[in-house]
């Protein structure tokens, strides 16, 4: 019994002596340490390119989308939602770091500013296990982005993120960390589901890639901004389908959340970065190309709630680090949804804006839109008359379809000219013309209320500092703005 006691003694002086010689080792197993704090958990879905009109609570269509649709009854349902930025990289950056995407230094296809705050870095800092799958490369710099664990990838196999989730989870746990785990589903980007295009991408729609039951053309509405055409109706029946896909991911995510026996202390947000990637949506200041509704989860939130709130993706950042009391990042451009949904008074915005500069190709489209409930004015920076149109959007099958119905049909020839060479500005009246057709900018009965577009307008881009101001005040001195074009150094690097 003496030399066991004496073996152990030795043991524990040379394990202190190790400890003692080695202070780097012992901060290395430091992490095991529990956290006495109870806090809960974050889980942030983002989609590609979905059309507010294609998801079920929202359209009130049943079984296309059930896993988001029974989401959506447990959770706050915010209709009114829109993206200050209809591209992918510049919308991510924005609501992850709360600022308008040129006041981050992200309005386009490139890295937002050295030491920009983001919910990342807040959660990191508050000892959070931080994970993402996807869309990696459009959420920089890196060091606004402190993953611990990253899995980038274009993939649209359903279980990608439920997989990660799972993982990142099982290492949260077992440094007895709370998570922040953000899956970013490819779908319903484009090539989509059934296309020519999208058959190695998704195994020729095999196995898992396949959903239960595909929609055929004309099976799917033609939403307002497009033209009920056959190949139309054939690429809305492929881009539905890749919403289907969308939702069986989610439902794999949220399954492997319950599994893992932490829902019930997990918040959960859904949102897509902007709209569909068609003409007058994607890459346009269009509402199909803005509205972003969003669906939050959290525990103790009581009965859930539809708001029609006019409101940005801006302030989900703020609502988030309230929500999950973490210390706040000053000077946003977002304002926290938490107070309304304590009971306050509905924080209506009188109006939001949504901006686009720079496009995947690098070039400058620089284009404004201020809303409120009824009405957009929209400012095109670059329409004058010479400059056509060219991006992402007009890939596929809808808009080749438009412009060959164009040299038959005067009327769509005049949408296709709308959209490829724009309007300097515009006025539309978003509930008698939701597919914004009729420009009113020159109808003397508005005359009123574009005069107070415009103002609002150039008050917002003179408090936000907003790159276009002085085109802006060229354009409402009847002068023609300025644009400097570098492709080459703005140009999207790897694809989106």
């Amino acid at each position: 019994m003496i030399n066991q006691r004496k073996r152990r003694f030795l043991q524990a002086s040379a394990a202190a002596a190790i400890m003692a010689a080695f202070p780097r080792y012992a901060q290395a197993v430091d992490y095991v340490k529990r956290d006495p704090r109870k806090r809960h958990n974050l889980l942030l879905i983002t989609s590609d390119d979905v059309d507010w009109s294609a998801l079920g609570f929202m359209n009130g269509r049943r079984g296309l989308t059930p896993n988001l649709d029974s989401l959506a009854a447990q959770s706050h349902v915010f209709e009114q939602v829109r993206t200050v930025a209809p591209i992918c990289m510049p919308s991510r950056q924005a609501f992850m770091s709360g600022l308008l995407p040129h006041k981050n230094g992200g309005n386009g296809f490139f890295p937002m500013r050295e030491g920009t705050p983001t919910l990342c870095t807040t959660l990191a800092a508050e000892g959070y296990y931080c994970a993402a799958s996807h869309k990696i490369g459009h959420m920089q710099p890196a060091s606004s982005f402190p993953w611990d664990l990253k899995q980038e990838g274009k993939d649209r196999h359903p279980m990608v993120h439920a997989d990660m989730l799972r993982l990142a989870v099982t290492e949260a746990q077992a440094q007895y960390k709370p998570f922040f785990i953000n899956c970013n589903i490819n779908d319903p980007h484009r090539p989509f589901y059934g296309a020519e295009d999208a058959q190695e991408i998704d195994h020729e729609q095999s196995g898992p890639y396949r959903i239960p039951r595909p929609l055929k053309a004309g099976q799917v509405p033609i939403p307002a901004n497009l033209e009920d055409l056959p190949d139309i109706r054939e690429e809305m029946a492929q881009y539905w389908n890749s919403v289907q896909r969308l939702d069986i991911a989610v439902g794999n995510i949220l399954k492997a959340l319950k599994d893992s026996g932490t829902w019930d202390d997990t918040i959960v947000l859904f949102v897509a970065d902007h709209g569909m990637p068609m003409p007058f949506a994607k890459a346009s200041v269009y509402d199909h190309g803005i509205r972003t509704p969003v669906l939050l989860r959290y525990p103790g939130m009581g009965k859930p709630r539809r708001f029609d709130t006019l409101t940005t993706n801006l302030d989900i950042l703020p609502t988030l680090i309230e929500l999950l009391q973490a210390k706040p990042i000053e000077e946003l451009d977002g304002q926290s949804w938490v107070p309304m949904l304590k009971g306050g008074a509905a924080q209506d915005k009188p109006f939001v804006m949504s901006y686009v500069d720079y496009v995947s190709s690098g070039m400058l489209y620089p284009s404004r839109t201020l809303q409120d409930k009824r009405h957009a004015f929209h400012y095109t920076a670059w329409a004058n008359g010479k400059t056509e149109l060219k991006i992402e959007s007009m890939w596929g099958l809808t808009f080749p379809a438009m412009a060959k119905a164009a040299e038959t049909d005067a009327r769509i020839a005049a949408r296709v000219k709308q959209y490829v060479m724009g309007y300097p500005m515009a006025l539309y009246d978003l509930e008698a013309d939701p597919g914004q057709r009729n420009n009113l900018i020159a109808d003397p009965a508005y005359k009123a209320k574009v005069d107070e577009m415009k103002r609002l307008m150039l008050a917002e881009m003179e408090r936000t500092g907003d790159p276009q101001l002085e085109n802006f005040r060229v354009s409402l001195a009847g002068g023609t703005p300025v644009l400097k074009q570098e492709p080459a150094k703005f140009r999207i690097r790897g694809g989106d």
